[in-house]
């Protein structure tokens, strides 16, 4: 692996996009005494992410890969020259504006990292052809279009012109997103017609004129009075990469006192961009000086400036339950500031803030260290009363040894948690030397190591910032960037909200929650997501921690807990795992409530008298996976329960854009589409999901350079040695998440389900898999189509009728039919068997019945699929089995039923339908047909013309390789009547297992004769092995299903239903239609 190396980059200005050229002694420093090398360069002022920027408005590459040679004039310094015509093609055509570029050669424009790669060979590559003409012409000569590429660096999103007329645009490439052509024989090139797209859709890195602006600012004979300016405030998600900020902050600058605002606003305001500015909000004594810059990423219409969370906090703007959307702050230009910012505080004293971290003796000198580091890396500017956020890494600052608390290094891991500090004390020096007024610079001062002394004591209790604070920090885990969106979470934000509002703290609102919910939808993350939201701590812990073997000692576990949690007020206490305090089972058996209980409702009590001591309260949440198995006295202790379910397609949607926000995808990746394929996941299924495609990528990767080395070691082609690629090769070529990707590991994660039940997903069955039943398709379509196409018809009240019941003699092709719905209409299908509802245990045979319809809710648009419901649904009253479980299961199912009936999105049912299929109707119980269940009967019964025989057998034999002379009319006529779908199945089964045997006989025959003829230029004997794999021609080994293989297999085969049982059917066919 080569290290990065920084260097110069000067802009050429040529049409070059293959070739960079380095300076002497950087070609001395790279080359390695080779001829020709590739190097990767990285831009960090335009590959770094602004955090107000979106997917599609950044560059498609991070990094760019080129031929590197010698300067021709062997210039000294280590410089890169790169052409602006690649820069535009990478980067966009605005990128050269925000480069200092200068003609004069020995100026350079800025710094750059670069690293030798070895060239990745690709095996795949997708063009769109931007007019008609590049289309046409790659439609006659595709060999053409590669020669022209073959050599060529080709990157993904670069645009490629031939011969003034021909352009391509590359839409995909494999394994990576860079890379190269070595011969057309080796790579798959794909075009495809884009010239309908809109043009800067197509061509890319547009620039809306919408989005810049160009101010000119004339001089004034006289001085002119700029007015203080007010602006909408919002918070940074993430850090504002220094990088990309003009001109260049000083190392020493903080950089929590910045204040981001558009271009065009700087001339309003009368500064430069990098001028000092006071900026205040409601409390003058708030008011400070900071740095203001101009970004060009602002797109938001009005005045609008961005601000990092813990300034907003400072500023005392509106924190929640207030609206934030109300936040302003007021801009001011003041003149004569001294360069380096506001006056020098001559003492600063400072007190933590109660939180679980700072409160933990473990991370006593960590957390002091951390607080000392953090002055003396910039001079920070501060006012009495601000809250102060240091990063920390807690597992690395528990694992230092307390010896080495005096030689304090600061750590390389990426922080866990924060650790806040309030300045409850600020002295101002006596320099008056600029003969202004100290208030003249608001009330912020400058804390310089050398000259400000620092003390900490005391703790106090304080809120802290809001915003995406484990973005911002970049946290080693963090929350979702895209808060969740949803009743869960509103109800969630609105109890903990009220809780801190002004009115609620008089009258002493206790906050106390049970969250239950599937494990892994997402509880815990929820809860630290609103209190991320709010700006309060959350203490968190798991009951499995705390059991003990006693429940003395458990108990006094579970009351230090609370005692913590009340002296870190304001938090929220989040207990895991409710359900390990106690169980309902205990309950039965032991007749008692058990003690715990009432421990615990003791503690919550208590842990009000927080509220007298700090100001602020302590919310208590606590978490189950399994709110049934809660005993009624530990329910008791909680005023509210929220429930969440699994997450919609909606908010699938939102999972997935958060889970895949840094991660680059393929254009072929539908993320609307993913989200309907994922249906009945969970929010921790997703994240599996997105892990497993991550881990196929690479895999696709390594078996696309492994081809590759494999062929060039066999010498079957001239290709390129690839055993030399190493890992950071590959990060620089880019990699790229595909559909394939995600298919792959779709498929895992539903192989791998852990549920008894299984999965709903949607089948992949069309309606050429099914022959005839024309009638019966028609019906059903009206049936659910309607539903889903026009739900408005069924918001008021309105029935609908989601049951189907198929009925007919086995193997007519009802459950195939009914998959072939689900597929057509884009619905789950879940396929329940009725022994997968029975348990041995009372009352989880109905659980199973109710966790099959929850599951489908969760899925929908959905249907579940009974097969042989007769086993399921049999008539009540009739049988005497142990404890009547069968007519509890058919009391639940008519329950589950009636509830699927009912119209509108709030009972949490619609577009959930319900298809069963039988043999036996007759001995379903009456009840299931009645209107609002099973309301809608049909017959599935064997063909009763040849024509509808035809259909079956084209549907069935549509994949196979059919002989020319065969005529599939002539084989339906020989069948008779009676043979239903399985029978036709079984029959092209057969015919094409006749044809392979044909041939393989044929091969062997031919085996047999070269042995008798002992032909000198082959082996003795000719095995089957060595004839298959020197001697066989592709015509040979080619499997034709002919007429004689369809009579064959009809001589053999044996009818599943005789015509004594299709009159026992159509009997009961009669009976159902004449009663319904």
């Amino acid at each position: 692996m080569t290290l990065p190396i920084n260097a110069h980059l000067k802009l050429v200005h040529n049409q070059e996009t293959q070739w960079v050229e380095v300076s002497e002694d950087l070609w001395n420093l790279v080359s390695a005494n080779q001829d020709s090398i590739a190097l990767s360069v990285t831009v960090p002022s335009l590959a770094a992410r602004t955090p107000i920027s979106t997917r599609d408005s950044q560059p498609s590459l991070d990094s760019f890969i080129a031929r590197c040679r010698p300067a021709t004039e062997g210039k000294k310094g280590q410089v890169v020259y790169v052409s602006s015509q690649l820069i535009k093609s990478v980067y966009g055509s605005d990128a050269l504006s925000r480069l200092d570029d200068d003609d004069d050669d020995e100026e350079t424009t800025c710094r750059v990292e670069i690293r030798t790669v070895q060239l990745i060979e690709l095996d795949e590559i997708i063009l769109g052809a931007l007019n008609e003409t590049s289309y046409t012409q790659a439609q006659k000569d595709y060999n053409a279009i590669s020669t022209l590429l073959s050599g060529k660096i080709i990157r993904s999103s670069e645009i490629y012109h031939f011969d003034h007329e021909l352009a391509y645009k590359v839409l995909m490439t494999n394994p990576v997103r860079q890379g190269y052509i070595h011969s057309s024989e080796r790579t798959r090139l794909f075009v495809v017609n884009i010239s309908d797209v809109d043009d800067d859709e197509a061509l890319g890195n547009s620039v809306s004129l919408s989005s810049v602006s160009f101010n000119t600012l004339n001089a004034q004979p006289d001085p002119v009075v700029i007015e203080p300016r007010e602006y909408d405030v919002k918070i940074l998600e993430r850090k504002w990469p220094e990088t990309r900020l003009c001109p260049p902050p000083s190392a020493n600058e903080d950089d929590e006192n910045r204040v981001f605002m558009k271009l065009k606003d700087l001339a309003s305001c009368g500064i430069f961009s990098g001028d000092w500015a006071l900026v205040s909000a409601n409390d003058p004594k708030k008011s400070r000086l900071c740095k203001i810059y101009g970004v060009d990423d602002i797109l938001e219409e009005g005045d609008v400036v961005y601000l990092p969370p813990t300034l907003y906090f400072n500023l005392n703007l509106p924190l929640p339950p207030e609206s934030t959307s109300a936040a302003k702050i007021t801009v001011t230009r003041v003149q004569d500031v001294p360069e380096h910012g506001p006056p020098v505080s001559s003492a600063v004293t400072i007190a933590r803030v109660a939180s679980p971290t700072s409160m933990d003796k473990a991370l006593q000198s960590i957390c002091l260290d951390s607080l000392k580091q953090w002055f003396e890396q910039k001079e920070r500017i501060v006012c009495k009363g601000d809250i102060i956020a240091i990063p920390i890494n807690e597992d690395m600052a528990r694992l230092r040894p307390s010896e080495d608390e005096s030689s304090f290094k600061p750590s390389t891991h990426p922080p866990t948690t924060l650790v806040y500090f309030k300045v409850i004390r600020l002295d101002t020096s006596d320099d008056t030397s600029n003969n202004t007024h100290p208030s003249y610079y608001g009330s912020g001062r400058r804390v310089v190591p050398s000259k400000t002394q620092m003390v900490q004591t005391g703790v106090e209790y304080s809120r802290v910032p809001v915003g995406s604070i484990s973005y911002y920090y970049d946290f080693a885990e963090k929350l979702p960037l895209v808060r969740s969106s949803g009743p869960t979470y509103d109800q969630l934000y609105e109890l903990v909200s009220s809780s801190l509002h002004f009115a609620g703290l008089n009258f002493d609102l206790s906050c106390n929650a049970l969250f239950h919910g599937p494990r892994g939808s997402g509880k815990s993350t929820l809860v630290k997501e609103v209190a991320e939201s709010i700006g309060v701590h959350v203490y968190e812990f798991s009951i499995y921690d705390i059991l003990s073997d006693t429940d003395a000692k458990t108990e006094a576990y579970l009351r230090a807990k609370f005692e913590k949690a009340a002296a870190v007020a304001p938090c929220v206490m989040l207990i895991r795992h409710l359900e390990g305090l106690a169980k309902k089972s205990a309950v039965v058996e032991s007749g008692q409530e058990p003690l715990l209980a009432t421990v615990l409702e003791d503690c919550i009590k208590n842990v009000g008298s927080a509220h007298a001591a700090t100001g602020y309260p302590v919310m208590i949440i606590a978490t189950t996976g399994d709110i049934d198995t809660l005993p009624s006295s530990v329910l008791s202790c909680f005023k509210h329960e929220i429930s969440i379910h699994a997450p919609d397609e909606k908010a699938r949607l939102q999972i997935l854009k958060n889970l895949l926000y840094h991660s680059p995808l393929a254009p072929d990746v539908s993320l609307s589409n993913l989200a309907t394929q994922t249906a009945a996941l969970l929010a921790k299924d997703l994240v599996d999901l997105v892990a497993r495609a991550g881990v196929l990528a690479l895999q696709r990767i390594d078996r696309g350079i492994h081809r590759e080395t494999n062929e060039s070691e066999e010498g079957s082609t001239e290709g390129p040695d690839m055993s030399m690629v190493t890992a950071s090769d590959i990060r620089a070529a880019g990699v790229t998440l595909t559909a394939a990707d995600f298919d792959g590991a779709l498929g895992e994660a539903r192989a791998s389900y852990s549920d008894s039940i299984g999965a709903p997903k949607i089948p992949n069955v069309t309606w050429d898999d099914v022959g005839g039943l024309a009638h019966v398709k028609d019906d059903i379509l009206d049936t659910i189509q309607l539903p889903l196409e026009h739900p408005e018809l069924f918001g008021s009240g309105l029935k609908k009728r989601s049951g189907i019941l198929l009925y007919g003699p086995p193997g007519t092709g009802k459950t195939l039919l009914a998959k072939a719905i689900a597929t057509s209409c884009s619905l789950n299908f879940f396929s329940v068997k009725g022994p997968e509802l029975l348990n041995m245990y009372i009352g989880e045979s109905e659980a199973n019945v109710r966790r099959v319809f929850q599951r489908a809710r969760d899925a929908k648009p959905c249907v579940i699929f009974f097969d042989e419901l007769d086993s399921v649904a049999p008539k009540r009253g009739e049988k005497g089995d142990s404890g009547g479980v069968m007519d509890r299961i058919v009391s639940q199912l008519l329950a589950e039923l009636d509830g699927m009936s009912e119209g509108g999105e709030e009972a949490g049912v619609g577009d959930v339908f319900v298809i069963g299929a039988t043999n036996r109707p007759d001995l379903l119980d009456p009840a299931l047909l009645r209107p609002g269940r099973f309301d809608k009967l049909l017959y599935l019964g064997v063909s009763q013309d040849h024509e509808s025989q035809l259909k079956i057998i084209e549907a069935l034999t549509r994949k196979f390789r059919l002989h020319p002379d065969l005529d599939l009319r002539k084989v339906a006529e020989r069948c008779p009547f009676h043979y239903t779908g399985a029978d036709f199945y079984a029959l092209c089964s057969d015919a094409m297992l006749k044809a392979m045997t044909r041939v393989a006989e044929t091969i062997d025959a031919k085996v047999n004769k070269l042995n008798q003829e002992k032909r000198p230029d082959l082996p003795d004997p000719v095995t089957t092995q060595y004839y298959l794999s020197h001697l066989v021609t592709p015509e040979e080994i080619t499997v034709q299903v002919q007429e004689i293989d369809f009579i064959k297999a009809l001589e053999e085969l044996v009818p599943s239903v005789s015509a004594t049982e299709l009159e026992h059917y159509s009997k009961v066919r009669e009976k159902f239609e004449k009663d319904n």
